[in-house]
């Protein structure tokens, strides 16, 4: 049943609110800078990738079994779409023309089918998420090794996001504990 307190309060629509005005920033600063030249497929590229942050959200309220679960699914929500922003704009591995850097998105593709697949449930997402944890550092040593040689692989970002997974991951191991009790 539908109740109108919890689909509309300020928190959600504050959310929501953000995340629209995330996506209408770039055309307020096109009317005043002729640095940013977004087009038509990058307002949709980032309008479906800030939708997907939101149903994140909106995910971790409704399935999250308490304060650590809902804050591992967010985490990871938003650690994916920082992954598929970043690659999308600059790459996280050399430019965002270079091959490895899907590689990463897909990764991410695979978590969330894997996450939707076992509903979340806190016992089995701390492993998927320790999982893309390490192989955020093997497609970085795969990249060194064979598919970038010579190339600088940014270990910080690597890192960085290797953290990500793994904050989100520690999430779902407390979550799972809170639940044994």
């Amino acid at each position: 049943m539908f109740e109108a307190g919890k689909a509309l309060n300020g928190w959600r629509i504050a959310g929501w609110g953000v995340l629209a005005a995330l996506l209408i920033l770039p055309a307020i600063a096109m009317r005043f800078s002729p640095e940013v030249d977004w087009t038509v497929s990058d307002f949709v590229f980032a309008g479906i990738i800030l939708a997907a942050l939101g149903i994140g959200g909106e995910i971790a309220l409704k399935v999250g079994r308490n304060a650590p679960h809902r804050s591992g699914i967010g985490i990871a929500a938003l650690g994916s779409f920082l992954t598929v922003w970043i690659n999308g704009a600059v790459g996280m591995l050399g430019s965002e023309d270079e091959p490895t850097n899907l590689v990463f998105i897909a990764l991410v593709g695979v978590t969330i089918v894997a996450s939707l697949l076992v509903w979340f449930r806190s016992s089995i997402m701390r492993w998927i998420m320790a999982a893309l944890s390490a192989g955020q550092f093997a497609v970085g040593i795969a990249a060194g090794l064979w598919t970038m040689p010579g190339h600088a692989i940014e270990w910080g970002v690597l890192s960085f996001f290797a953290l990500i997974w793994g904050t989100s991951a520690a999430c779902f191991h407390a979550a799972n504990q809170r639940a044994k009790m």
